[in-house]
């Protein structure tokens, strides 16, 4: 056995000499960000354009490549698409869709698709426009973007490429710690002389997924995902072939192990720990620990579970068994030691990839970690079971379990991280700005889009206690110039007008039959056209997200007569109580709820759903967000910030403190529904308890 101990020492130094090379390259920055967005297009989101375009533009924070499932349709969907899509010359970050000439009025829906050139990923969202005047603007102005649902093709190759390199990796890891010091002479051998072949069929594996990984998803050749992965392709193919000579060759077992080790940081280098945005000093190290942790397990799991019957099928029963539980104790405390470093580097890793916790249930990226720490802890209590009563039948649904969980981890190579959604915000894509105010019992919403350098286009639409109102008659003024509005369908109105220079003074006048015109005025955004908002309400959110306890007191009228002043109290998790002033209170803990009238007695009731406090007062598909302007506000310096829930229909203005996000005041207009907010005190010693 001389000669076999003396490879295993080479193949130890050999593979630490591997491992720190692979650190220090690993470790250098990555050439590009994580995930492109997109920034703007023309024409906009939502917005109304009186001339036909001849193209529709998109551009992107990074370098992007055009993929499948670009069009543009109109009614009927009839593409109105002149050619494929471009770059143009020099600008990575832009695609081009060309239009036919003279496309007519309507509206128009843009789907795209583009591949990150960075990570490979796939990319996809969609929005509305309009071409003509008379016609509503588009309800949903916004680009809605996302990661996607990726293809199956690139689940599959993608699941066949880790699991390949894992267990060729735990084989490697399983002779080192496992077989080497437990088994001697004949059985030794007779293990030895399948090893080159249980590694040789992995790293084919490997390959495989590789290969399909990047020429199954058209545009893949040109990213960074689709450099690195070919090359590993090739390393693996290499190790593969030296795994088989070494059937032969004994000596080439060191580089085929060392092939198989170091192969273990590609989906490292190709994954979300090295983009540009994740703390490399951290995430690096976890993600390496973490695959190599996970390697050793499954891979020492495949062995005792597929190869080891095929090696000592031919010993009698009793010698089998003995062996069996010989391996099985050798390999219980690496397994146990696997399974804790693979425990902490998991978590080490969630905290990098997600932005908060509720980021777990509301995103694609935290519901497949759920998946896969659900299954890693089913495979945990069966592999306790299955070493405390050795069973095959147990060691074949553990590797059954083990292959889901390899499944979860090819889904979250596919999808975008949590922190890469809060760290960059999807673009609203629209330029449209949007006020709003109350006339009686009306609600009364107004857009604002640039229409060109030297005129505005203005939208405002009418809800009354019945729905949308028509036959109202609107004048528009923007500095001083007035124009008549035109209808644009139900409870809309429209009209263009001139611009002097940036819009300051607007205002909407409303005649309807048997009251006196009023008049509702707003101040212009500060800068023009206003900043992007989107990742600032994104912020404010988590703000909310974060707090211990709130206090709002808000004023809700239904009209000019009708109102009603309500003090709330928020304790996280799931605590609220409510006074309305001069009447009655409610108290919710949970799924349990009490009211009780002014003077009268509490009364308990089911409450369905369990509430989830504090949370934000606005739906999360919103739309139109922008900066109107900054100021002070109770002695802090704010953001202003208008937007709009399409849903219900509602317009939201929005105080948020420019240093903490907090949101400090808001004001809401929708249907019968007229609300001021003012926010604070924030984590006050308050509590929210049961009556009595």
């Amino acid at each position: 056995m001389g000669g076999v101990g003396e490879i295993a020492g080479r193949g130890r130094i050999a593979l630490a000499a591997g491992a720190c090379l692979l650190g220090v390259i690993l470790l250098a920055p990555a050439p590009a960000g994580a995930h492109a967005f997109l920034k703007q297009s023309e024409p906009a989101s939502g917005s109304v354009v009186r001339t036909p375009p001849k193209e529709v533009r998109l551009v992107f924070d990074e370098a992007v490549k055009p993929a499948p499932g670009i069009k543009v349709l109109r009614a009927g969907n009839r593409s109105v698409a002149a050619g494929p899509p471009y770059q143009p010359a020099g600008k990575p970050n832009e695609i081009v869709i060309p239009l036919r000439p003279g496309i007519g009025a309507g509206p128009y829906a843009v789907t795209w698709s583009e591949i990150d050139v960075d990570d490979g990923h796939l990319i996809s969202g969609a929005f509305i426009f309009t071409v003509g005047a008379g016609f509503a603007q588009p309800v949903a102005a916004s680009a809605a973007q996302g990661g996607g649902s990726a293809p199956l093709s690139a689940m599959v190759s993608r699941w066949l490429l880790l699991a390949g390199l894992l267990v060729a990796a735990g084989s490697v890891g399983f002779w080192l710690l496992v077989r080497r010091p437990v088994l001697r002479e004949a059985v030794a051998a007779r293990w030895d002389r399948a090893h080159p072949f249980v590694l040789a069929a992995a790293l084919a594996v490997a390959t495989l997924g590789a290969l399909l990984s990047v020429f199954l998803q058209h545009g893949e050749t040109g990213t960074r995902f689709g450099h690195w992965t070919l090359i590993g392709a090739c390393v693996a193919a290499a190790g593969a072939a030296l795994a088989l000579a070494s059937a032969r060759v004994h000596e080439l077992r060191v580089p085929a192990g060392v092939v198989a080790v170091v192969l273990l940081g590609l989906p490292t280098a190709t994954g979300h720990a090295s983009t540009t945005d994740a703390p490399h000093g951290v995430a690096i190290p976890a993600d390496l620990v973490h695959l190599a942790s996970a390697a050793v397990w499954l891979g020492g799991v495949v062995e005792l579970g597929v190869v080891a019957p095929l090696v000592l099928r031919a010993l009698d029963p009793a010698h089998r068994r003995t062996l069996h539980a010989a391996l099985v104790r050798r390999f219980t405390p690496v397994a146990i030691v696997a399974v804790a470093v693979l425990g902490a580097t998991g978590v080490v890793r969630a905290f990098n990839e997600l932005a908060s916790v509720h980021q777990l249930w509301t995103t694609g990226y935290g519901q497949a970690l759920l998946v896969k720490t659900g299954v890693l802890a089913a495979i945990l209590i069966l592999a306790w079971l299955n070493r405390i009563r050795f069973r095959y039948a147990g060691l074949a649904v553990e590797v059954a379990l083990l292959a889901v969980v390899v499944g979860a981890v090819a889904v979250l190579t596919n999808v975008r991280p949590g922190r890469a959604q809060a760290a960059k915000p999807e673009a609203s894509t629209s330029r449209t700005v949007v006020f709003a105010g109350q006339d009686g019992d009306l609600a009364v919403g107004l857009g604002v889009t640039p229409h060109g350098a030297n005129a505005v286009d203005l939208r405002t639409t009418v809800l009354g206690l019945n729905g949308r109102v028509a036959g109202l008659g609107i004048r528009f003024a923007v500095d001083g110039r007035q124009a008549d509005a035109t209808p644009c369908g139900a409870g809309c109105y429209g009209a263009t007008l001139p611009l002097a220079g940036p819009p300051r003074a607007l205002s909407v006048r409303i005649a309807r039959p048997g009251r006196p015109p009023a008049t509702l005025d707003f101040a212009g955004p500060a800068q023009w056209p206003a900043p992007d908002a989107l990742a600032i309400v994104r912020r404010a959110e988590r703000a909310i997200d974060s707090l211990q306890t709130l206090v709002v007191r808000s004023r809700l009228a239904s009209d000019e007569q009708h109102e009603v002043t309500t003090i709330y109290k928020m304790v996280a998790p799931d605590r609220l109580s409510y006074h309305n002033v001069g009447s009655s209170d409610s108290i919710i803990i949970g799924n349990r709820r009490w009211d009780r009238a002014k003077g009268g007695r509490w009364i308990e009731s089911p409450q369905t759903p369990a509430i989830q406090q504090p949370t934000p007062f606005w739906p999360p598909e919103i739309t139109d967000a922008h900066v109107l302007r900054t100021e002070r506000f109770h002695g802090h310096d704010v953001w202003v910030v208008s937007f709009l829930d399409a849903g219900t229909p509602a317009w939201f203005t929005t105080w948020i403190d420019r240093s903490t996000y907090r949101t400090l005041r808001l004001d809401m207009v929708a249907t019968a529904h007229f609300m001021h907010d003012v926010d604070g005190p924030f984590n006050a010693p308050i509590a929210v308890e049961p009556p009595g």
